[in-house]
């Protein structure tokens, strides 16, 4: 599965769908423990300890997920292992804290994660980098491209294709024997038909 490689519109779309999933995964967690209704009056701390914990486990499949686009992606690029990896670390740490996010967090007062955003930031940055990274390239096969275009191969000569064996099999007309015309008497430039005339 790491093996294979995915473009920058494949990496570009499946980043999408794992973040619309996750987003419905996450709501249907909170659903499933304390409700909306519940989180909102909800004090921090062991009230949501269920939810975290169910939230956490759910964050950490979609990173997962990611981490695998991730690296396939960067296959595709052959991009450095010193971009790779921390961005790797980084949606583990974002899963983490946004998870813990959802256990320290006061609806009433409302106060923002300012350490939070920076790393979401710095975290949209890479997945940015990543995603534009030019595919390597690739080299080229002449054999592959003639399959391609519909040519087959000869038996015993595999860079030759089919229709160029049919193609020097056909006798040119420069190599084909000269067929004598029959030549009547002249006469003027004309031939005679009928019987030869007497002495």
């Amino acid at each position: 599965m790491l093996s294979s490689n995915i473009g920058r519109f494949q990496f570009f779309f499946y980043s999408v769908a794992i973040s619309i999933a996750e987003s419905i995964a996450v709501t249907l967690c909170v659903l499933a423990t304390i409700g909306f209704t519940g989180l909102v009056n909800s004090k921090p701390g062991p009230s949501r300890e269920s939810l975290t914990l169910v939230s956490l486990v759910v964050m950490m499949v979609f990173a997962l997920a990611r981490a695998n686009i991730t690296w396939r992606r960067g296959n595709d690029a052959d991009l450095s292992k010193w971009l790779l990896v921390p961005y790797i670390v980084f949606l583990a740490l974002f899963a983490v804290l946004q998870a813990a996010t959802l256990l320290i967090y006061d609806f009433k007062t409302g106060s923002a994660n300012t350490g939070l955003g920076i790393f979401s930031l710095a975290s949209f940055g890479l997945w940015f980098r990543i995603c534009l990274a030019s595919s390597k390239g690739r080299s080229f096969d002449p054999d592959a491209f003639l399959r391609a275009e519909g040519y087959g191969e000869v038996p015993g000569n595999r860079s030759r294709p089919a229709a160029t064996a049919s193609a020097s099999a056909r006798p040119s007309m420069a190599s084909a024997p000269a067929i004598a015309i029959p030549r009547g008497p002249s006469n003027g430039g004309a031939i005679v038909f009928g019987k030869r005339g007497r002495a």
